[in-house]
């Protein structure tokens, strides 16, 4: 026996039913997946007041929003901290920065979204550790002159020491090295230490990463 045919607007309205309610799963799947992946950004800690160009970022906590579906949590604070590494305010691959007011702001490329971040509070003491900066040495350091040192030129004023991730040397051992370099006959560094001029990253060849200090202007770039 043929079953009986179904009526054919019964039929239309059963497919633009289900058409409809796939579209606000999906919908609702993709915004339920922007919010998971904001919330799932682990927080990040700058570790001293801060500039990053025009950006002011006081010490604390920030949160971290992607707003590039490229850009990972992980990259995106791998970025960040880079960014905050920056020795001159010249970011890389032509990332640029722009003010949010104090302790907010946004970084995009070539006209595309980016990420922003957003301070969230502490840091009513500055220094501590973060895994993908280093340590903060405690204490400022004072270049009483202006000093050339490879290619870069450290201008009279405070300093800050940091120790990055993995390096062996002291922050004592720091400040001796960098006096040393300061007072090198025209600027030049003894064998054999390098210097990465876009962070002001102190290292020695052999070993990179054992050996290795950087150096961040007070207050920022």
């Amino acid at each position: 026996m043929l079953a009986p045919l179904a009526h054919p607007r019964r039929s239309l309205f059963v497919a633009a039913f289900a058409v409809a309610a796939l579209a606000a799963l999906l919908a609702l799947a993709a915004g339920g997946a922007t919010k998971a992946g904001a919330a799932g950004c682990p927080s990040f800690k700058v570790l001293h007041d801060d500039r990053i160009g025009a950006a002011s970022l006081p010490a604390g906590t920030y949160a971290i929003t992607v707003e590039d579906a490229g850009l990972s949590c992980t990259a995106t604070s791998q970025l960040f901290a880079r960014f905050l590494e920056d020795y001159d305010g010249k970011l890389p691959g032509g990332w640029r920065v722009s003010a949010q007011g104090t302790g907010r702001a946004a970084f995009s490329r070539a006209n595309q979204a980016g990420f922003s971040v957003a301070r969230t509070g502490g840091g009513e003491e500055e220094g501590g550790n973060n895994p993908l900066i280093g340590k903060l040495c405690p204490n400022t350091f004072t270049v009483n002159a202006n000093a050339p040192v490879g290619p870069l030129v450290f201008t009279k004023g405070k300093y800050l020491l940091y120790q990055p991730p993995g390096t062996g040397i002291t922050c004592n051992r720091a400040a001796v090295l960098f006096t040393r370099f300061l007072s090198q006959p025209g600027g030049q560094l003894p064998f054999p230490w390098k210097l990465k001029t876009q962070t002001a990253t102190f290292y020695m060849s052999s070993n990179p990463t054992r050996s290795a200090f950087r150096v961040e202007p007070f207050g920022g770039t």
